[in-house]
């Protein structure tokens, strides 16, 4: 059987510093035409929004700062 790894690494679930914003970038743009739809993508924004949040509480690289202040982000 093979052995699952744990996803996250150095305190991170993925390691591009650009994925968060993009995530939700993208969640934002996707139209929607029904209800149920409309549903599914309040959720994956709110599953975006939570991830940047936790990217931001917990970014200690110097230029994943850097990149956090340049979009206006870094509020420490």
């Amino acid at each position: 059987m093979k052995q699952q790894l744990n996803p996250i690494k150095d305190n991170r679930i993925v390691s591009s510093k650009t994925f968060a914003i993009r995530f939700k970038n993208f969640i934002e743009d996707v139209q929607v035409h029904d209800a149920c739809s409309e549903e599914e993508k309040e959720y994956l924004l709110d599953v975006a929004n939570q991830l940047l949040k936790y990217q931001i509480q917990t970014a200690t690289d110097e230029s994943e700062i850097d990149y956090l202040k340049r979009l206006n982000l870094w509020q420490q």
